[in-house]
């Protein structure tokens, strides 16, 4: 006879044919979803973005690229608007966020008094596993309806201001 051991909180059994209906060979068990893999892709494009790591951005987007918000389409056209956004707002910075639970990107941008203003949301879609599609919403009411969080803490000692790199110019950051 076995002795039945207790399971710890939030734990169950199931039994062996339970088991056998959940597995199929050759398949993960855990099956990734789009928006998985849509999220995956995001956080490494926020974390590129902010590190100014051109490559590692560029490392995510499929060569053709759908922009429609950008004049024209396809990564290298992509790269050029990505190398002036940070040149016109060096003190630019993404977020992850979600609309509607879609998972997407705060862009923010420092204001005069030191606060973090939401700037810009944008949405992405995968193809062939890469970013396929990057735009920015049409509804107006995107940028309140996003869940996000504002830049703090960690995160912007991480994302120093990449133009006091570069141009040896400091630029005030907000204090969260």
């Amino acid at each position: 006879m076995t002795q039945q051991v207790p399971l710890e909180e939030g734990l169950s059994t199931i039994s062996p044919g339970e088991a056998a209906d959940r597995y199929v060979e050759g398949q993960p068990a855990v099956e990734l979803t789009v928006d998985s893999e849509l999220e995956s892709l995001r956080d490494e494009f926020v974390e590129g973005f902010n590190a100014r790591n051109l490559d590692a951005v560029l490392a995510l987007v499929h060569e053709d690229i759908e922009c429609p918000d950008i004049a024209g389409d396809g990564a290298d056209v992509f790269a050029e608007e990505l190398q002036a956004i940070w040149e016109r707002s060096p003190g630019a910075l993404l977020t992850r966020a979600l609309l509607d639970g879609a998972p997407c990107a705060m862009g923010w941008l420092p204001d005069d008094a030191g606060r973090w203003c939401r700037a810009a949301l944008v949405c992405f879609d995968v193809l062939d596993g890469l970013l396929g599609l990057m735009e920015m919403p049409d509804d107006p009411d995107s940028l309140d309806r996003a869940e996000t969080t504002d830049p703090s803490g960690e995160d912007l000692d991480e994302w120093s201001d990449w133009s006091e790199w570069e141009r040896g110019e400091e630029t005030p950051r907000p204090q969260g």
